[in-house]
Order: C-alpha cells, then structure tokens, then sequence
C-alpha cells in the first residue's frame, strides 16, 4: 500500500505544477472539485478516478489518483513510497475553516435573534384594562364633539347661503326697478320733444303776427316823423 507525505509548499512545487500536462478528463473534474473551494477527499478521488478510468481503463487505479493528486500538488515516487507536496496548502485550510464558520454563524445569529425577540416580549408591559376603557370614553367624547362642531357649521353654512341668496334677490330687484325708471324716463324724454316739435309747429302764425305787429311799429314810427 503506497504512503503519502504531505509537506509544505514551495516555489519549485508550484513551477512544477504549471509545467504539468494532464488529461483533459482528469483536468476537468479538478476543475470541477475546486469550484466550490474545498480539498479535494475521497468521494472526489473516487469520482475523478471514474472518470479517468472511463478515457482510459488500461491504467491502474494507483496511477488514476496520482494523476489527480498532481492536480494538487507535485507527486514523486520512491519505491513502494508515493511524496506529495500540496500546493497552496494555507489558503485551502483557510477556505476549510471559513466554510465551517459559515456554517455554524446562522444558528447563532438566529439565536441571539430569537434571545432579542424574547427579550423584547418581556419588556412589553401588559395593558391596563382601565387605560382602554378611558381611552374608549375620550374617543366618544371626541367623536360627539366633532360630531356638533359639523352640525353647527353645517347650520352656519346654511344661514350664510340664505343670506346670499336674499342679497342676489335684493341685487336683481333693484336692478329690474332701476331698468324700468330709466326707461320711464327716456320714455317721458321722448315725449317732451314730441311736445316741443308741436309747440313749435302751433306757434307759427304767432311768428307771422309778431312780424306784421312789427311793420305796423315800423310804418307807424315813419309817420310820426312825418308829422314833426
């Protein structure tokens, strides 16, 4: 049974890792464990050996997960002794821890909430029976008052219509007798002339006689002469 080492990574691991060739089977489900950030296990080794005994059955399983350790790291062989250096290896602790972190941050947020909530109950006083039924009767106290304020400014309302309403009355009285009086009175203007036209139309011999009067004067003043 080979035995791997596990040491820690270092510069040549990694340049040896980028020189590295693998197959596109075994390449793709690295690529594909990775994802979810994680190291690789069992489950993943299984899987990735699967898939590369699919594309190639003739190989072995020994060398099936030496290829997809190489995906992780640099692998040598010494014997019946198989080294692995891991690449990387503090950043995917990191990622392990953090992911068990997560996991465990949700119940105790929902603890501390539900311990806020209970909290928060308890501060709640219990409500006085009292203090609702007082609050019921000031409320119908102010319910009836609003209720004769909007009667009496409806009543008020009421009176101001009437009121403007006699004074349209008034207004439109006024105005229909003063019509009629100036018509009267243009009316009265018109017969005036009329009687004027037939005065003066009626006095026409009274011109004429005040004229022959005058030429008797006149004739009348000659003889006086005359007679001197």
């Amino acid at each position: 049974m080979a035995q791997v080492h596990i040491q820690a990574p270092s510069s040549s691991s990694v340049a040896g890792e980028e020189s590295r060739r693998l197959p596109n089977p075994v390449r793709v489900a690295a690529r594909e464990s990775m994802a979810g950030g994680r190291l690789l296990d069992s489950h993943s080794l299984d899987g990735i050996s699967q898939v590369y005994g699919a594309s190639k059955s003739q190989e072995g399983r020994r060398a099936t997960i030496s290829s997809a350790l190489e995906l992780e790291g640099t692998v040598s062989y010494d014997g019946d002794l198989t080294h692995f250096v891991a690449n990387n290896l503090q950043m995917k602790i990191k990622m392990s821890s953090r992911g068990s972190l997560d996991d465990t941050e949700p119940t105790s947020s929902s603890m501390s909430s539900q311990h806020s909530v209970r909290g928060k109950t308890a501060d709640i006083p219990p409500v006085d029976p009292q203090v609702l039924r007082d609050l019921e009767r000031l409320t119908t106290d102010v319910a009836q008052r609003v209720d004769q304020m909007l009667r009496a400014l409806n009543s008020a309302i009421q009176n101001m219509t009437a009121l403007s309403v006699g004074y349209i009355q008034t207004y439109r009285d006024a105005v229909d007798s003063l019509g009629e009086s100036v018509d009267m009175s243009i009316k009265g203007m018109y017969t005036l002339m009329a009687r004027c036209e037939e005065l003066d139309r009626s006095m026409q011999p009274v011109h004429l006689l005040a004229k022959q009067i005058r030429e008797i004067k006149r004739t009348l003043e000659i003889f006086e002469a005359v007679c001197k």
